[in-house]
C-alpha cells in the first residue's frame, strides 16, 4: 500500500531535513522549467482555460458531464447564497445545519439507491471521518492497494490493523480474506475499495466482491465510488454497472467531480449507523458545514444528471473516440473501461517534460508521479468530459502524437 507523507503525523514526516530536501527539489523543477503543478488558471469555461495568458484545451479536469458551468447550477448556487449567506457560520453539530443539507441527502440516497446519506464539507473529510467510525479494536480493514489517500487516513484514524491486497490481480482480494478468516482472533473485516479508481482508470467488479460473503457473511464492503458517480452505471454508481447496489454495504461519493461542486457523503440502508456517523465523526463535527451554494450545486447536478441522460452518452462517446485515437498512435495504455485514459510515460522527468511541451502546444495536461502512482511508473492521465467538442478532442490528440515522437514513445 503506498504510504503518502500527507497520512503521516508532522513527528513522522516532517523533519527539518525531509523539509529541506522537498523544497530544494521544487526549486530545481522551477528552475529547469520542469515543475507543471499549482498552475493558476486565469479563466476557464470548464472544457478551456487560461494560463499565463495562453488559451489551453484542459484534459486534467474531473468534471465529467461538464456541469461546473452550467448557468443553471451556477444560478442555483446563487441563489442559495443570497438565501443562507456565503458561509454556515459554524458547523452541522451547531449552527450551520441547513434544511438544504437534508434535501441534499434525501435525493444522494435515492440516486445511488439507499435508504440514507450523510454529507460532509469534503471528499476526503467524508473517507477520513467514516471510515474511523466503522473499526473497533480487533477489526481489519481490508484495502485495495489502489485506494486514495483518504482512505488511508481513515485507516490510520481508526487506529486498527490495516490489510492491503493487489486488486488488478485476480483473486487476490479473495485469497487475502481467507487468510484472515483463517485466524481465530481477528474481528470484523471491512472490504475497502474504489468503484472507478482514479489515476489508472481500472473498475472494481464489484460483483466478484459482494460474492466473497460466501467466505464471511458478515463481510462490510464500503466502496469510494468519487469517480463513478454520474459516469458508471449508466449515469448512476459502479454498483449499479455490477448490478450490486444492494449488496454493497456503504457507498461514499464527492461532489468534486460529476456534480460539479465540493463535498461528499456516504450513503446506507442502516439509518443506525448513520445516525453514528451524524455524531461521531470528527471531520463532521469539527468542520463548518458544506457552504448553502456548494450543498445547491451539488443539488441542481444531480437534476440535471436524471433529466439529461444525453450527457452521460456523450461523455462516451468522447472516451471511446478518444481511446481509440490514443491506441492508434502506438501509446502504452493502463487497460481501462472508464473515461480516463493513462498513458505510461515511465520516468518521472520525463512525465514532467512531456507535460510541459502540451503545455506550449496549447493543451492542459498534468502527469501523475509517485504516490499517486507505483515509483518508476509515472503516467499522463487525459480525460474527456461530455462538453468536449471533437475538435478539441483531435487536437490534444494531435500534440499528444507529435510529443509521444520526440519523447520516443511511439514509433516514427
Amino acid at each position: 500500500m503506498n504510504k503518502s507523507s500527507a497520512l503521516k503525523t508532522p513527528a513522522e514526516c516532517c523533519s527539518a531535513a525531509e523539509q529541506v530536501a522537498l523544497a530544494a527539489s521544487v526549486r530545481r523543477l522551477v528552475r529547469a522549467d520542469r515543475y507543471v503543478y499549482f498552475k493558476a488558471i486565469e479563466q476557464s469555461n470548464g472544457v478551456e482555460a487560461v494560463v499565463d495568458g495562453q488559451p489551453l484545451v484542459m484534459v486534467s479536469s474531473n468534471d465529467y458531464l461538464g456541469l461546473t458551468h452550467d448557468r443553471r447550477v451556477i444560478a442555483a448556487a446563487v441563489k442559495a447564497m443570497r438565501r443562507w449567506g456565503s458561509g454556515p457560520g459554524g458547523s452541522r453539530f451547531l449552527c450551520g445545519n441547513i434544511t438544504l443539507h437534508h434535501e441534499l441527502e434525501e435525493s444522494l440516497a435515492d440516486f445511488v439507491g439507499k435508504a440514507g446519506a450523510i454529507v460532509h464539507p469534503t471528499g476526503f473529510l467524508t473517507n477520513a471521518g467514516v471510515i474511523a467510525c466503522l473499526a473497533r479494536p480487533g477489526d481489519v480493514l481490508l484495502c485495495d492497494r489502489e485506494c486514495h489517500a483518504s482512505i488511508l487516513a481513515g485507516c490510520r484514524l481508526a487506529g486498527v490493523r490495516m490489510v492491503s491486497y493487489k486488486g488488478e490481480r485476480e483473486g487476490a482480494a479473495q485469497a487475502a480474506l481467507e487468510r484472515l478468516r483463517a485466524k481465530p482472533d481477528t474481528g470484523r473485516i471491512f472490504l475497502i475499495t474504489e468503484g472507478l479508481f482514479s489515476m489508472s482508470g481500472r473498475v472494481t467488479d464489484l460483483a466478484a466482491l459482494t460474492r466473497l460473503r460466501s467466505i464471511d457473511p458478515e463481510l462490510f464492503i464500503y466502496v469510494d465510488d468519487a469517480h463513478g458517480l454520474g459516469v458508471m452505471g449508466g449515469g448512476r454508481t459502479t454498483p449499479h454497472q455490477f448490478k450490486a447496489v444492494k449488496k454493497i454495504d456503504m457507498v461514499m461519493g464527492t461532489f468534486s467531480k460529476a456534480l460539479a461542486s465540493i463535498g461528499g457523503f456516504v450513503a446506507t440502508d442502516d439509518r443506525s449507523l448513520l445516525t453514528f456517523i451524524q455524531h461521531d465523526s470528527r471531520t463532521h463535527i469539527f468542520s463548518a458545514g458544506l457552504p448553502a451554494a456548494s450543498a445547491a450545486a451539488a443539488l441542481k447536478s444531480l437534476e440535471i444528471i436524471r433529466t439529461e441522460p444525453q450527457r452521460v452518452e456523450r461523455l462516451w462517446k468522447n472516451a471511446r473516440r478518444a481511446q481509440e485515437g490514443l491506441r492508434k498512435l502506438g501509446l502504452t495504455l493502463k487497460e481501462t473501461s472508464s473515461p480516463i485514459n493513462a498513458i505510461l510515460v515511465g520516468d518521472e522527468m520525463a512525465a514532467f517534460d512531456f507535460s510541459q511541451d502540451l503545455f506550449r502546444q496549447g493543451v492542459f495536461a498534468l502527469p501523475a508521479i509517485y504516490p499517486a502512482v507505483p515509483k518508476g511508473q509515472a503516467i499522463l492521465r487525459v480525460v474527456f468530459t461530455s462538453k468536449h467538442t471533437r475538435a478539441h478532442i483531435n487536437k490534444v490528440l494531435e500534440a499528444i502524437a507529435e510529443t509521444a515522437q520526440r519523447f520516443q514513445l511511439i514509433e516514427q
